[in-house]
């Protein structure tokens, strides 16, 4: 399916196109974009940097399916200044390595920006700072990735995250535990991923003192997605004397960890990240001992304006599945990097291009009304969330009242 804009209102129409894979992909065509960055000949090169195996694999497939139903979209209408925008992705495996060597190819191809990556942010964050070069859309999940010294510190300066903030989701977590549990612990792998939720999680939870009773972290395989022991950390946790704990790991792990849990008579709250409900890996893995899982969503998506209501419709129509919060926010980040190329009327050097996004105030996205700034370069934060609560009945997330 194919969605044009009429009005400001998302048309549905049918259109032929190959089904993303898990392995390297280009579904536009047109002419390489110059050496220097600027877009020449008849297209504009986007690149794309998405782990679509392993751990996290939903999550890169959609990130790359949401980045191509933009570019279709707006090289349907004529593209940027009368260039197609041309994206061609490849599969990270969750790998650094592959991620560099992937970083700088695209540089050398003369793409102007690249997208991604959800599992090797760190990466292309550290790239991006080197080669001042633009990255955009699911920088990993913004919080410590982009935010390297804190949320309240400068961001780093070519990174502009339209992803799930680990910052925000954390924080949501931290707040509903401030004010629902008596004790809480966390498990959380030892990234820039982790790190992130952990951080947001204490910014809240201990505004009043509190402390938490357990800060264990777990070391995980992002590219298998093979589930690790937790027998221990459970024994650690009803040890502790937890009444919630906050599982901040792979969906995988974490349903691995709650059916374990409830296996053993564990009776503690299981709060979640921003992976547990973005797709149903988590609930379906878990089954019924998902009831009651505690985990933050949008709340533009709770409430879907006409405009996502339509690009939820036509991605399942597309890709025979269901559209995910990673696939609209990466849709968002390529009308930015259209209004940042806009904006700088047509120029595509990386200067240029930072120097736009840096003033995009307002946008109405799929997943809210977006802006960045020199500070601001993650678009979603705690007070876009809505606390949410899984029902195995329904297999609905439903707001908790």
């Amino acid at each position: 399916m194919k969605l044009s804009r009429i009005g400001g209102v998302l048309v549905v129409t049918a259109i032929s196109v190959a089904a993303c894979s898990g392995t390297p992909g280009s579904a536009t065509t047109g002419t390489s974009a110059g050496p220097s960055g600027a877009a020449s000949g008849g297209s504009i090169l986007l690149g794309g940097i998405a782990g679509t195996t392993g751990a996290y694999g939903s999550t890169g497939q959609a990130v790359v399916n949401g980045t191509q139903v933009a570019v279709d979209e707006i090289n349907k209408a004529g593209g940027v200044g009368g260039k197609q925008i041309k994206f061609d992705w490849h599969d990270d495996g969750a790998d650094a390595t592959t991620s560099s060597q992937l970083f700088n190819q695209y540089v050398s191809d003369g793409a102007v920006a690249i997208a991604g990556s959800p599992d090797t942010g760190p990466t292309t964050v550290e790239l991006s700072e080197q080669k001042q070069f633009p990255i955009i859309g699911a920088v990993d999940d913004c919080g410590l990735t982009v935010y390297k010294d804190g949320p309240d510190k400068p961001p780093s300066p070519y990174a502009f995250c339209t992803s799930l903030n680990t910052f925000a989701w954390g924080g949501a977590m931290g707040r509903y535990a401030a004010a629902n549990c008596k004790a809480l612990a966390v498990l959380h792998d030892p990234s820039t991923y982790g790190m992130g939720g952990l951080a947001g999680i204490k910014a809240e939870y201990e505004k009043d003192g509190r402390k938490l009773v357990l800060d264990e972290s777990i070391t995980e395989n992002w590219s298998t997605g093979a589930t690790v022991g937790l027998k221990a950390e459970i024994d650690k946790i009803n040890a502790a004397g937890a009444d919630c704990v906050d599982v901040w790991l792979t969906p995988q792990d974490q349903a691995s960890f709650i059916q374990e849990a409830r296996s053993a008579g564990a009776t503690f709250k299981v709060l979640g990240n921003d992976e547990t409900n973005a797709d149903a890996t988590f609930s379906d893995l878990a089954g019924a001992q998902a009831d009651g899982t505690i985990s933050a969503e949008i709340t533009t998506r709770l409430s879907p304006s006409a405009e996502l209501q339509a690009f939820q419709k036509a991605y399942k129509d597309r890709f025979n599945v269901a559209s995910t919060p990673f696939a609209e926010l990466s849709y968002d980040a390529v009308y930015l990097l259209k209004k940042a190329i806009e904006g700088a009327g047509g120029a595509t050097d990386p200067k240029s291009l930072q120097a736009q996004f840096n003033k995009i105030t307002g946008h109405p996205g799929l997943t809210g009304t977006l802006s960045f700034d020199e500070q601001k370069h993650a678009t979603i934060d705690t007070d876009l969330l809505t606390i949410v609560k899984f029902d195995p009945a329904t297999k609905e997330w439903k707001p908790v009242q």
